[in-house]
This record gives structure tokens, C-alpha cells and sequence, in this order.
């Protein structure tokens, strides 16, 4: 999984995950951490403010929570 830096509206640099649409609906699991990027595995798709094993910081979210969140992007993966 890539990632993408962006700066938050309070002026904090966070990340955010780049998945395709086939990894996006593969069942595994993965969280992600906005703060470090770090993707973390044992994460429920709906997962919120889970601490990360990384950065020890409460930002580890389930891919689908980042979806609704309008966090994810979503590549499209070359057939």
C-alpha cells in the first residue's frame, strides 16, 4: 500500500493511504495510521482511533472508516 503526505487544516502533516479497488475489498484486515503511515494488520474495516504499533499515536483507522472519511485514494490498477 503507498501513501500520500498532506498537511490537516490545523497545519499538522499526516498521511494518507493510495490502495487500488482490488486491495480495497480483499478481506485482511489492514488499518492505517495518519500519522506515520504505517499499515497496521488485526485492524476491523471500521476501526477508529486505534493506537498504532509504529508511532504509539491513537490514528490507526480501517480502510473502509478512511473511505468514508474521504481519506482513501483509490488508484486504478492496469488490467
Amino acid at each position: 500500500m503507498d501513501k500520500i503526505p498532506y498537511t490537516t487544516n490545523s497545519g499538522l502533516q499526516q498521511f494518507k493511504p493510495v490502495v487500488s479497488e482490488s486491495e480495497l475489498w480483499q478481506d485482511r484486515n489492514v488499518g492505517f495510521c495518519l500519522a506515520c503511515g504505517n499499515e497496521q494488520d488485526g485492524c476491523e474495516p471500521d476501526a477508529r482511533k486505534r493506537i498504532c504499533i509504529s508511532c504509539n499515536r491513537e490514528k490507526v483507522y480501517g480502510l473502509e472508516e478512511l473511505l468514508i472519511m474521504g481519506l482513501l485514494i483509490i488508484s486504478e490498477q492496469a488490467e
